[in-house]
Formats: structure tokens, C-alpha cells, sequence
């Protein structure tokens, strides 16, 4: 039921019912009821019809319009997006390309000078990292009903299985509607920057991702079998995607670990209980 049809029917069901109310005491109960009680009579029904009817249908009219307001919020945010990913492409990422040529020609002119290849180093670490934030925020999904966030997400891994020649096992095992609209962003979202992690620096042959659920909430697992890593990832320098998977997973109050064990990384965002144990060990290196 449409906004429009509950707000014509919150409008004519009272003129309905009082009319028909009327009409039968007029030409039927007029004999059985009195003209006084039948005055009193037409607010009770009035009242009773409200209660049994009208009720509900502004709970609903409240509901749609909760809805809308989070929609266009929603809506709000992904322009917001989209701007600053504008805004980075057409100011930053070209001004530091720009940079980068002419670091090269000063290079060319000054081949001894060690500090050219310094400078030169940085730039391309801040390119590929401002390149990669607008590919984050131009990547993230809009809030969809389960099927189309469910297929969009089988698209990422389709053309991550494309890119990278890597199997994906893919399981999804929780019904969508346990997740929220916000989770689901951040979710893809963390899925997307895993994927990336693992084509760039793992070299692995097999990637599983299982979503589920536990006794208390649920939990994503993204495991991989390539070659590990050094040291704490979330603090290491110039990695920025395993903080930007934190402070994703943050937004939707949920936590997230990274362990090494038996020759394979696991990535684990829970929500709800933490029963399984998972934490953050040296294990195997790279």
C-alpha cells in the first residue's frame, strides 16, 4: 500500500463509517434506538473504527515515512560520496601525477641526486593511495533489497576470480534481512579491500568467504592460503587498507580480527559474540 492510498483512506474511513452509521439508524433502528442514544452512539463507533482501523494505518503511514527519511539520508551519503570521489580524481590524483612527471624530468637532469628517487617513492605512494580511496568510495554499493546486495556482491567476486585467475568459494550462509542497510555497505565495502589486499600482496591460489551467523549475531571469515604477513598489519606504515577495514567495521560497532594459522590468513569480522576466539598471531610471515 502506497503513502498516498493510506493517507485517502485515513481520510474518507471516518466520513464511510458515519455516514453508513446514519443511514441504518435512519431507516432501520430508529424504532429500537432513541435519537439521543443514537447521538451518543456515533462517537463510540466512530472511536471503535479509529481504534480497530485508522490505528494501524498511521503506524504504517509512520513506517513509510521512517523509511523514506532513511532512504534519502542514505541517498544523501552516496552523492556525498561520489563528489568527493570527483573531487580527488580531478584535483589530487592529477596534481600529484603532474608532480610525478616532473620529478622524472628533474631526475633526467639530475640522475646522481639520491633524493629525486626518495621524493619520487613518496608520490607514488600517496598516488596509489589517493587511487585507491576513490575507488573505495566508488566501489561501495547503495543500500539494495538482500537479492541485488547478494548479487552485487557475486559480481565482485566474479571479477576478482577474473583478474587474478584465484578460486573463490563464496558462502552465504545468513539471511540478508539479519543485516542492516549500513552493514551491508560496510561489509561489501571490507569484502572489496580484502579482495584488493589479497591480489596484491598474498599470491594465493584459494580464497573462502563465508558469511554466517552465530549464537548472538553473525560473522564474515574471508581466508586465504598465500604467504602471510609481517608484524601487526593494522599498524604497519603505508598500509592503509586493514585501518580503513577498521574503521569501517567500527561504524556498524563490530569487530575485527586477523590470525595466521596452518598456512592460511583469516580475516574475521564478527558482530554479536566473540565465542569463536579469534585473534591476532604472529603465525607464519612474509
Amino acid at each position: 500500500m502506497s503513502d498516498k492510498h493510506i493517507k485517502w483512506l485515513i481520510l474518507i474511513i471516518p466520513t464511510i463509517v458515519i455516514g453508513l452509521w446514519e443511514y441504518v439508524r435512519h431507516e432501520f433502528l430508529l424504532s429500537y434506538i432513541s435519537m439521543e442514544l443514537g447521538n451518543w452512539l456515533s462517537p463510540v463507533i466512530v472511536f471503535f473504527v479509529t481504534m480497530t482501523f485508522l490505528v494501524p494505518l498511521f503506524r504504517r503511514y509512520e513506517k513509510l515515512q521512517e523509511q523514506l527519511k532513511k532512504e534519502r539520508a542514505e541517498k544523501a551519503v552516496l552523492q556525498e560520496r561520489e563528489r568527493i570521489a570527483r573531487e580527488l580524481h580531478d584535483g589530487i590524483a592529477q596534481s600529484l601525477f603532474l608532480c610525478s612527471v616532473q620529478v622524472n624530468q628533474m631526475k633526467r637532469k639530475q640522475p646522481s641526486d639520491q633524493e629525486w628517487e626518495e621524493l619520487d617513492k613518496s608520490l607514488r605512494q600517496i598516488h596509489d593511495y589517493v587511487r585507491y580511496s576513490i575507488s573505495n568510495l566508488k566501489s561501495t554499493p547503495a543500500p539494495t533489497p538482500a537479492t541485488a546486495w547478494k548479487v552485487h556482491l557475486e559480481e565482485l567476486v566474479e571479477q576478482f576470480r577474473l583478474n587474478t585467475g584465484v578460486l573463490v568459494d563464496l558462502q552465504l550462509e545468513l539471511e540478508e534481512t539479519h543485516l542492516t542497510a549500513k552493514e551491508k555497505i560496510e561489509l561489501f565495502a571490507c569484502i572489496h579491500e580484502a579482495l584488493t589486499n589479497i591480489q596484491k600482496h598474498a599470491q594465493a591460489t584459494k580464497v573462502t568467504i563465508l558469511l554466517g551467523s552465530t549464537k548472538q549475531g553473525w560473522s564474515l571469515v574471508v581466508e586465504d592460503n598465500g604467504q602471510g604477513y609481517i608484524g601487526n598489519p593494522f599498524q604497519q606504515p603505508n598500509r592503509f587498507g586493514m585501518r580503513i577495514i577498521q574503521e569501517r567495521v567500527s561504524e556498524i560497532q563490530a569487530t575485527v580480527t586477523f590470525s595466521r594459522d596452518q598456512g592460511k590468513t583469516k580475516l574475521v569480522i564478527y558482530k554479536g559474540d566473540n565465542e569463536n576466539g579469534y585473534s591476532l598471531s604472529s603465525g607464519d610471515r612474509r
